[in-house]
């Protein structure tokens, strides 16, 4: 099927693509399928891209998927793939929220209710990476420790279970296509 060219407006512009979320998770998930290289280091990339897109450390996602894939070894495209997947915008008040309650189970209710915890992430929302840093100095080592130790709790099982998953997915996927292999072979020998 042939690709139309966009129209211009009446004004001249040509009018701007809509953002199809589908289409950036599939792009994500296909780099992730032709990566190269080692099984576990990209293994270790996933876990490691998981456990950072659903801790609650947003501005920071980035710097730490690279600094954790340098320390373990992991894959930095997997993990920057796999936390790009993981956090978005649909799952980001969802992480932040089970974040929250798990971190009050811990530390108590001293960190205060759902609405100030809000008002204080859309704050972090529309400020510089050098104002959240001073807010979240302002907030206390309490709330951002309870948030980021509730976010870890709730990351560990995924990363642990995306290690394990992707391993077990890279085997299967490795046989399929030995197998193939095989049959083409076999089918290109008989006479």
């Amino acid at each position: 099927m042939p690709m139309s060219t966009p129209v211009p407006s009446k004004n001249g512009a040509t009018p701007r693509k809509r953002f199809r979320p589908q289409r950036a998770l599939r792009y994500q998930w296909l780099k992730l399928l032709r990566l190269r290289g080692d099984p576990s280091s990209i293994a270790r990339g996933v876990a490691i891209g998981v456990f950072i897109g659903i801790t609650p450390t947003i501005p920071f996602h980035t710097v730490l998927v690279v600094f954790f894939c340098t320390m373990l070894r992991g894959n930095i495209i997997s993990a920057i793939a796999l936390n790009w997947i993981v956090s978005n915008p649909v799952t980001i008040p969802l992480e932040y929220y089970f974040s929250w309650k798990i971190g009050t189970l811990i530390f108590g209710p001293s960190l205060g209710s759902w609405k100030d915890v809000h008002g204080f992430l859309l704050a972090l929302k529309h400020v510089s990476i050098v104002e959240a840093v001073r807010l979240l100095a302002e907030k206390g080592i309490l709330f951002v420790g309870s948030l980021v130790l509730g976010g870890c709790i709730i990351a560990m099982p995924f990363a642990i279970c995306s290690y394990v998953l992707y391993l077990r997915w890279h085997i299967y996927r490795q046989k399929r296509r030995y197998h193939r292999f095989l049959a083409k072979k076999t089918k290109e020998e008989l006479p």
